[in-house]
């Protein structure tokens, strides 16, 4: 049997497990038994984000449209195939259902790596189909697998919001303003933006977090969302991972025409009350979205090299990040639920990620 994790798309409050007959294979399609997956601020994103950027096309609710099903990134095993070259028992890597199994169709199949070609797949963005395989992978260290599925989705974006920002000569902004600055994909950009030259990386964030904040140690000048307006001035970039319209327009209005991009990252603070749209002064907010990044990237570097510089980078944030998380690991969909409820409305603490297991 397949149980999978729904959640009411006008709704997101509304989640529950729902369990179905397992579907029987068809010629070239893997059945994939999820081992765990990670449950952060960014998978919320994808549901806020559900019908306008498509992550509800990924894996089809079994309830119906008026349903959906959150991504996640994590760890899975073969236990059945019927494509060639693909065995059971490999271990894979990659965007995952919240749920016990994930049936794909592989095609494009190489050494590390197969891409799933499924009919309702085939539109979307090509660097969420591809799934790693783990025992040709060179940088696949079972012992880190936490940080994998938790911090390197995450990173992933990091590293190309501030390679997009550097190859904009930063629009012209000396500083960079970072809302949500505890969320992982937030501190991951800031850790990488800290290595800039002439570049000042400002945080805002809750009165609850300033403390994890302060203590992650890349961010140049800290401050509250009550206090925006004590933000020195001068050419800013904006970087917004909170999705709080209030506190976005609370940002324009400070800097007005200083404000020389900004750019809408995620939604971490999705459920806040939403202003009637209203011209903002300064930039016009334009959506970050990262497959569209690595598109360019791959066009320009290479696939490998641009994996390489990933890697690289990666692999120096995740002792940086370990020192301030702790991993919790979370037994079934049922707790999942739970997991997943919890992070939705903001009750996660910064300094805790979470890791279920079907």
């Amino acid at each position: 049997m397949a149980q999978i994790i729904e959640v009411r798309k006008t709704e997101l409050h509304d989640a529950r497990v729902t369990t179905v007959d397992s579907a029987p294979l068809g010629e070239h399609q893997v059945r994939l038994a999820v081992a765990s997956f990670g449950m952060t601020a960014n998978n919320i994103t994808y549901a806020v984000f559900g019908d306008m950027m498509s992550y509800w096309n990924f894996f089809p609710a079994p309830s119906g449209a008026d349903y959906g099903v959150v991504p996640v990134w994590g760890f899975a095993d073969v236990v059945e195939s019927r494509a060639e070259g693909i065995s059971e028992g490999e271990r894979i890597y990659g965007y995952l259902p919240m749920a016990n199994e994930l049936v794909v169709t592989a095609d494009r199949i190489k050494p590390g790596s197969f891409t799933d070609v499924s009919d309702h797949r085939l539109k979307l963005p090509s660097a969420y189909n591809n799934y790693v395989r783990c025992a040709a992978d060179p940088s696949y260290d079972e012992a880190r697998e936490d940080a994998t599925m938790l911090l390197q989705p995450l990173f992933f974006t990091s590293f190309l919001i501030d390679d997009f920002l550097a190859d904009n000569d930063f629009f012209g902004a000396a500083q960079v303003v970072a809302t949500s600055a505890s969320s992982k994909t937030g501190f991951g950009t800031a850790h990488m933006l800290a290595k800039r030259d002439g570049i000042r990386v400002v945080g805002l964030t809750s009165g609850p977090n300033v403390e994890f904040v302060e203590a992650l140690g890349c961010y140049d000048d800290i401050y509250t969302y009550d206090n925006i307006d004590q933000i020195s001035g001068g050419p800013t970039a904006l970087i917004d991972f909170a999705g709080n319209q209030n506190v976005v327009m609370a940002v324009h209005q400070h800097f007005a025409e200083d404000l020389k991009h900004s750019a809408v990252i995620g939604g971490t603070h999705w459920d806040a009350d939403r202003p009637e749209p209203a011209p903002m002064p300064g930039a016009k907010p334009e959506f970050f979205f990262a497959p569209t990044r690595i598109e360019v990237r791959a066009k320009d570097w290479g696939v490998a090299e641009m994996q390489r510089q990933l890697g690289e980078a990666f692999g120096e944030f995740v002792p940086f990040a370990e020192q301030f998380l702790a991993v919790e690991h979370v037994a079934g969909l049922e707790n999942g639920v739970d997991v997943y409820l919890n992070v939705l409305g903001g009750n996660a603490s910064a300094s805790v990620a979470q890791i279920v297991t079907p």
